[in-house]
């Protein structure tokens, strides 16, 4: 009898706590900006060419805002690709940076600023981790038909 109240008490509190960290999940999401669900669900409807074509337009929004032309870009081999973006992707975080300190920071531009340093934190973690995901000594499964 008492581990029945006690069973009903803990869903209780689960059931009245699970919609307050919803919404403070909600909070923390930055206005006019789509969660990576409803980009999901968004990419889903749409047809190969009409992904594409907002495939480029994010790619282009992107190079944009590091001040990087997309034309120029797809001319470069990948490693200096990768390099020019590397390089002006640190640039603008030392712009963005130095313009929160000075307190003239809009908006779009923290939202930018923020961007840039996940993706930094996540390069600089790949760079010390290997591929975090990844096994490095993993073997690759045998071939069924070798048994």
């Amino acid at each position: 009898m008492k581990s029945t109240k006690l069973i009903y008490l803990v869903a209780g509190l689960i059931a009245v706590s699970v919609p307050q960290l919803t919404r403070a999940e909600d909070a923390k999401k930055p206005e006019g900006r789509p969660n990576r669900e409803e980009l999901r669900k968004e990419f889903q409807n749409l047809t190969p060419e009409e992904r594409e074509a907002k495939r480029k337009e994010f790619m282009e929004k992107g190079a944009k805002d590091l001040g990087l032309d997309q034309e120029e870009l797809k001319k470069l081999s990948p490693e200096e690709r990768r390099a020019k973006i590397k390089e002006a992707a640190e640039k603008k975080l030392a712009e963005l940076q130095k313009k929160k300190t000075d307190g003239t920071i809009t908006d779009s531009e923290k939202e930018t600023l923020q961007r840039l340093e996940q993706r930094k934190k996540m390069m600089e973690g790949q760079r010390g981790e290997g591929r975090p995901n990844r096994k490095p000594d993993a073997e690759k499964p045998a071939d069924k038909s070798d048994k």
